[in-house]
């Protein structure tokens, strides 16, 4: 099938996102689908075009955004790809199109859906989930029984990459929390809580991009979102 993903935010000119160019593909030749991506920074009216949206990782969402405006010191914000970016999810929440998030992508939809953010992890936390020098970090997580992102994976228990100094604080409104870190219980994936009335899904803080991809909760996770965006499209083209 052929399929068209945009990328919230992935300039040409920048090797990490690649990652994430080359993650999708890998996936899609796994399912036999030809891919097309567009970046949608460069291209926001391409909204309109795609099958399914990626939201990148990145720099910090602006502290403004949900309620905390005296916090912005202590973040790299980049306004224009904030707003940018809310109108997006907001215009493939219009279009019912299947959704997946990475780091800064799980913070940004986080509070796009009305949740909040803690704005630089403690010192004890960032030792663990901030990078070490140019590295990322490593950690286990824990994954809820009953969720989406147990039945997708199969797992109970993994360990993965860290980047980050923003975290979740309050989970937005329907949705619930499908992972948190084994050490320090923050909040490592989100997902709605009802998924039978809802588009697919799913919002993970950890970086399966860089991973492997036949690490647990690596490429799976986009050959899964690559596969709900294929059955998506089959399900449109029938109404």
């Amino acid at each position: 099938m052929n399929l068209t993903i945009g990328l919230s935010y992935a300039p040409s000119g920048v090797a990490k996102y690649q990652y994430y160019i080359v993650a999708l593909r890998h996936a899609a030749s796994k399912q036999h689908d030809e891919l097309e991506m567009i970046d949608l920074s460069s291209d926001p009216s391409a909204i309109e075009l795609v099958d399914g949206v990626l939201f990148t990782g990145g720099v910090d969402i602006d502290p403004a955004r949900f309620g905390k405006e005296s916090e912005r010191d202590m973040c790299e914000i980049d306004e224009n790809r904030d707003a940018n970016e809310f109108r997006i999810a907001e215009r493939a929440d219009e279009r019912g199109l299947p959704i997946f998030g990475i780091c800064r992508g799980l913070q940004m939809l986080n509070v796009h859906y009305g949740g909040t953010l803690i704005t630089n992890l403690s010192p004890e936390d960032l030792a663990l989930h901030s990078k070490s020098g140019q590295s990322d970090r490593r950690h286990n997580i824990h994954i809820e029984a009953g969720t989406l992102l147990k039945r997708a994976t199969r797992r109970t228990e993994s360990n993965v990459t860290s980047a980050h100094h923003q975290g979740i604080e309050n989970v937005a409104p329907g949705m619930k929390v499908s992972a948190r870190s084994s050490n320090d219980g923050i909040i490592e994936a989100i997902e709605w809580e009802d998924q039978t009335t809802k588009p697919f899904f799913l919002a993970v803080q950890w970086h399966p991009e860089r991973m492997g991809f036949d690490e647990p909760l690596a490429g799976e996770l986009f050959e899964q979102f690559i596969s709900e965006v294929a059955l998506h499209k089959i399900i449109s083209a029938r109404k």
